[in-house]
């Protein structure tokens, strides 16, 4: 099967506010390619043998601080829209740029998460968890998912669940094509399984969306300024990860592995 054909089959799958930023939209051909990208690298991860720009995981430099792998993240600064984890006194910053509605990204998250939380817990790197919105620009697939999701997530870290909420989301993906997520009741709904998330004040957080236009910008950033081939993306220490990973290799492992020799060299 060739990739176009692949991409194609998959098209065919998945048809069936606080911060005034200005956020410039790249161009079609921009959006697409990015989605091609997390595309390609989806197959990569299933059993085609190669990732490309590993897609995309980019990481680039700051270092985390001391903390717990399941500990509170600090406060989401609406401005940012960002979740920081782990001490600013770690020399290697990493940040991470995803978007919840990617079925890619959940997959980077199965995998390299709890890799990522444990150097930031053991005070190796700081790291920065930067939602998208990618999916909802995709001219292909459309929404606003991305972003009511992505709110929601940095809404539930407000509220010291970052992580609990935000592998709940990851957990309940609706397909592409479907975008529950749009519906800031579902997300609502998800929080009520997190003990003491669903408060008044989250559930307005969630409907007033405080964080959309941050989420915007971090795509922006992401695209036009970083140059991430597509989301996830990891930047780390200034530099890119771009793979190639051979097929029946550890991603955790090998990035893992990557992210070591940077933090050492640091």
């Amino acid at each position: 099967m060739t990739q176009e054909s692949w991409e194609n089959g998959l098209r065919d799958v998945m048809t069936g506010t606080a911060v005034a930023a200005r956020v410039a939209a790249p161009p079609t051909d921009t959006i697409l390619r990015k989605g091609r990208s997390s595309l390609r690298w989806r197959n990569g991860l299933t059993g085609s043998g190669v990732l490309g720009v590993v897609a995309a995981a980019v990481l680039v430099g700051t270092s985390l601080g001391p903390g717990t792998a399941g500990g509170s993240a600090q406060t989401a600064a609406a401005a940012d829209a960002v979740v920081t984890m782990g001490p600013a006194s770690a020399k290697t910053k990493v940040v991470l740029y995803e978007d919840y509605r990617c079925p890619v990204c959940k997959e980077f998250n199965a995998s390299l998460d709890s890799v990522l939380q444990q150097d930031a817990a053991a005070g190796k790197i700081q790291i920065e968890y930067r939602p998208t919105d990618l999916i909802d620009r995709n001219d292909t697939v459309r929404g606003t998912g991305s972003v009511t999701a992505g709110n929601a997530v940095l809404c539930a870290a407000e509220h010291g669940a970052f992580y609990a909420y935000r592998d709940a989301v990851y957990a309940h993906q609706p397909v592409e094509a479907a975008d529950s997520f749009q519906s800031p009741a579902q997300l609502i709904d998800i929080a009520r399984a997190i003990p003491g998330l669903d408060t008044p004040a989250f559930e307005k957080c969630v409907d007033d969306q405080p964080y959309a236009a941050g989420i915007k910008h971090n795509f922006d950033t992401a695209i036009n300024t970083v140059h991430c081939p597509g989301v996830p993306c990891v930047n780390a220490g200034g530099k890119q990860w771009s793979g190639p990973l051979a097929q029946g290799e550890d991603l955790a492992a090998t990035v893992n592995t990557w992210l070591s020799q940077i933090i050492a060299s640091d």
